[in-house]
């Protein structure tokens, strides 16, 4: 089979456009410029410490060296923005938008009955959001996380109810950590340019069809078998494939560059990771943000009435408590030597 491959290899290049535009591009996952989309999706976890004001009152104030205390709480936020988005025709980035909410030794603090605690991760389909800019809300359950934040001036009443107020376990660090990302599915069969491509991820296969038959079996040009990494361990000839065929796959799969493609699968080289097939057919975009907290593992005294003794006000206390040492260590001392 091979040299039939290398034969037809030979004939197609030569009656082809030889072009070599780029190296082996299948080796592993291929980043994607999220540019475009943290235009419109962009998500923020922001810090707040709880400054006491007049008598009676209190406000949040974002400071990212905010420290904690084990067992004591701090204040947070996560903030989505989401722009560009269709109420009526949403593109496939915005169908598949997700955001992930994860909390490192964290717990709620219940200061009523409705407060749900705090999940070790959570998973939020934002595709129905429109326009806007949107506050997590921990106090409504795992079917409304974000809600719209209506009151651009942000007063207390409202801003409250975007502040999450946490306990810090006893542990060394505290984290929240957000993403916002949109994937493309492989549950269904694709059209990517002059194919069909189907992703069988449940049999580690990926096939590839004539253009607009939708995964008709008799369409069928080649399917790749994958091991658990994503590595192509076999090319399998299907009712449309031939060996020119094929080869045109190759080419259209490498920027012309059928041979790397030949080479790669003898030398066990070749990945079709879901990374390396979303970067070449689809898409997958992320924007994300954390907030981590070091914990310190001593209380810090906030008790206004528990005073510290200063130099000024206690010394002859201080002195007398320090002579009565010294002369307790001194007669310690004489007492081994007279021993």
């Amino acid at each position: 089979m091979k040299k039939i491959f290398a034969i037809a290899l030979a004939v197609v290049m030569v009656l082809s456009i030889a072009s070599v535009a780029s190296a082996f591009t299948w080796s592993k996952p291929a980043e994607q410029n999220a540019e475009t989309f943290a235009s419109r999706y962009q998500i923020d976890v922001v810090k707040l410490v709880n400054q006491t004001g007049i008598i009676g009152t209190n406000s949040m104030i974002a400071d990212d060296n905010a420290t904690a205390v084990n067992n004591a709480p701090v204040y947070f936020y996560i903030k989505l923005t989401v722009s560009g988005a269709s109420a009526t025709n949403p593109d496939a980035i915005q169908q598949n938008a997700k955001v992930d909410i994860n909390f490192t030794s964290l717990e709620s603090v219940a200061s009523s009955s409705t407060v749900v605690p705090l999940p070790a991760s959570q998973t939020i389909n934002i595709s129905g959001l429109t326009n806007g800019s949107y506050f997590c809300n921990i106090t409504t359950g795992t079917s409304n996380w974000f809600e719209p934040l209506t009151n651009a001036a942000m007063d207390n009443s409202v801003f409250a109810n975007a502040v999450i107020e946490a306990r810090c376990l006893d542990t060394d660090t505290a984290k929240v950590s957000a993403k916002v990302y949109s994937d493309r599915p492989f549950t269904n069969t694709f059209n990517a340019g002059a194919y069909d491509v189907w992703v069988d991820e449940t049999n580690n296969k990926v096939y590839f069809y004539t253009a607009n038959s939708r995964g008709a079996g008799t369409e069928q040009i080649a399917q790749f078998v994958l091991n658990g990494d994503g590595l192509v361990t076999d090319v399998i000839e299907g009712p449309k494939g031939s060996p020119s065929a094929i080869v045109k796959l190759y080419q259209w799969l490498n920027n012309g560059d059928a041979d790397s493609i030949e080479a790669a699968i003898d030398n066990d080289e070749m990945y079709m990771t879901d990374d390396n097939l979303r970067a070449a057919f689809g898409f997958s975009y992320s924007q994300s943000d954390s907030a981590t907290w070091k914990a310190n593992s001593t209380p810090i005294i906030l008790d206004p009435t528990v005073s510290i003794p200063k130099t000024g006000d206690n010394a002859s206390v201080i002195g007398f408590a320090m002579i009565m040492v010294a002369v307790v260590a001194a007669a310690v001392a004489v007492r081994k030597v007279n021993a």
